[in-house]
């Protein structure tokens, strides 16, 4: 029997919120921007809301019965938002050399 042919009952919703705490408010708001673009098109029964909070971005997952989704996901994000972090290093670094 497969995951969609159960009743809803019987499915089992995962939860995970990510808060990522910035220095300072630019920095949620360039990795929301950056994030928001792949957050499109994603597998059925997957959820991602994200909202801006001051200096922090929120995150919040949610996944019907697909925790190895689930888990690939937010690894994919967290990889994501670590590339979009040393971007902005790089560009503060060859601000700072001009």
């Amino acid at each position: 029997m497969r995951v969609r042919d159960l009743p809803l009952d019987d499915l089992m919703e995962i939860r995970v919120k990510l808060i990522i705490q910035c220095k300072d408010e630019v920095i949620p708001k360039i990795l929301y921007s950056s994030l928001k673009p792949d957050n499109i098109d994603l597998p059925k029964g997957l959820n991602i809301d994200m909202s801006l909070n001051g200096r922090f971005l929120v995150v919040d997952f949610s996944s019907i019965d697909r925790l190895e989704t689930l888990i690939s996901t937010i690894d994919d994000l967290l990889t994501c938002c670590q590339a979009s972090l040393n971007t902005l290093k790089e560009i503060e670094q060859l601000n700072r050399t001009k």
